[in-house]
């Protein structure tokens, strides 16, 4: 297993993972990064209905590099209305 740091960032601010997680395997970065970003937008859809999109979830490893990216428009799909 490796630890990875899950840090949110968007183009000016970032909030960042001090603890980090021990994951065995890039794929399970990935997927806790997707769970991740979907449990902040939906947390934001509950509190208000303000989603920022602007956010992004990057992974990096014991080293401080980025294994993974996530922006938060990439971790939902829309269906749109009919015309």
């Amino acid at each position: 297993m490796a630890r990875y740091y899950l840090h949110l960032r968007d183009h000016s601010d970032e909030t960042l993972d001090p603890e980090g997680v021990d994951l065995p395997d890039l794929d399970a970065v990935k997927e806790i990064a997707l769970i991740s970003a979907r449990d902040i937008l939906s947390a934001d859809l509950q509190s208000g209905g303000l989603l920022d999109l602007r956010l992004r979830i990057d992974a990096e490893d014991r080293c401080g590099k980025v294994v993974h990216s996530l922006a938060f428009e990439d971790a939902f799909q829309t269906i749109p209305r009919a015309a």
